[in-house]
């Protein structure tokens, strides 16, 4: 009987092992090849210093005397400003301004925590050390920028600061009142404050050493390198977002980058060093007015963006820091094969 059991035992175990084994199977193939192995890669929680609640909730006319205790934590806002009397008087014009406290109030609407974006930034980070191990993680703070929408974060010294009010939907009332497009104003969601911030990271790791874009397909494939960062700290983020296209431009560019390729190859624009046909295929706009207004807009960043993915699926040994660092966007082209499929 023991005999019998030992078999059947013997041969359950594999069956048991089955199912195990195919969701790993599946789960490695799903895997994207930018996607990193994260397990082991633990950071400190991100924490979002709210600037702007602290502002506007202090007596304006006793500032000096209630901000001053938390100069230490706000230093990257305060300074020693607060010692200055035509400093204080600038901000209390600020945060009485009648524009700038309705902006915080429908700020507090659409972000009454920042606890869903804390978490999905703590997870980009994670991301973000596997890659760069030895990379500090800037300091975060929120304020009320007054919709600086050409700069809706602002980085500098390892300091973060993000204006919620560039993120209050795209139907915000004030964005269409102040002028903003409305291509533009499309992507100021609650959804693009992650990519617009790591989208920054990955500014600041390619500028790292002097380098000047000068023809298209150089501007192609130093847009498609901060693409390609953003697919290795949001792996699981849709293209659409980290391009900034609606699923209608999505599927256009999907089912015309043969076109989009065919275009710039015959009409010799790879090489072009003219500023204002650059700015056709990398700039942002409603559509590539070279192509139909249905089209989709930057269809040069999205392709230079498949010419990067393409060179690393081919070049795996290659890590993200080196590919940020490599400068011949022509050698690029050539090592991936790229044909526009």
């Amino acid at each position: 009987m023991r005999l019998v059991f030992h078999c059947f035992y013997h041969r359950l175990i594999p069956l048991l092992l089955l199912p195990i084994l195919l969701i790993t199977f599946v789960q490695c193939r799903q895997r994207p090849p930018y996607q990193a192995d994260i397990s082991r890669v633990h950071i400190d929680p991100v924490e979002i210093s709210r600037y702007e609640e602290l502002l506007f909730n202090v007596n304006p006319y006793r500032l000096q005397e209630e901000l001053e205790p938390h100069t230490d934590r706000f230093r990257f806002f305060l300074g020693d400003g607060l010692q200055d009397p035509l400093a204080r008087q600038q901000l209390f014009a600020y945060v009485t301004d009648p524009l700038l406290q309705e902006l915080y109030e429908d700020t507090r609407k659409v972000w009454p925590d920042l606890e869903a974006l804390e978490e999905e930034l703590t997870l980009a980070f994670r991301y973000y050390r596997a890659h760069f191990p030895e990379a500090p993680i800037p300091a975060l703070y929120s304020y009320v920028s007054g919709i600086d929408y050409q700069l809706p974060i602002k980085f500098a010294d390892q300091h973060a600061a993000i204006g919620l009010d560039n993120y209050l939907g795209a139907g915000y009332k004030t964005y269409g009142q102040i002028g903003i497009p409305a291509y533009q104003a499309r992507t100021m969601t609650p959804d693009y404050v992650g990519v617009d911030l790591m989208r920054l990271m990955a500014e600041l790791h390619l500028q790292a050493s002097p380098y000047e874009p000068e023809t298209l397909l150089d501007f192609m494939v130093y847009e498609g390198k901060m693409l390609y960062f953003l697919d290795c700290v949001f792996p699981l983020v849709p293209d659409s977002v980290k391009v900034g296209y609606t699923q209608e431009q999505q599927e256009w560019m999907q089912g015309n980058r043969g076109l989009v390729w065919t275009y710039l190859v015959d009409n010799e624009l790879l090489y072009s060093s003219d500023r204002q046909m650059i700015s056709r295929f990398v700039g942002d706009a409603p559509f590539t007015s070279v192509f139909s207004r249905g089209s989709a807009p930057k269809t040069g960043v999205w392709t230079g963006w498949q010419i990067v993915r393409e060179y690393m699926r081919r070049h795996p040994e290659l890590s993200l820091p080196e590919l940020l660092a490599m400068r011949d966007a022509r050698q690029l082209l050539h090592d991936s094969r790229f044909r526009g499929r």
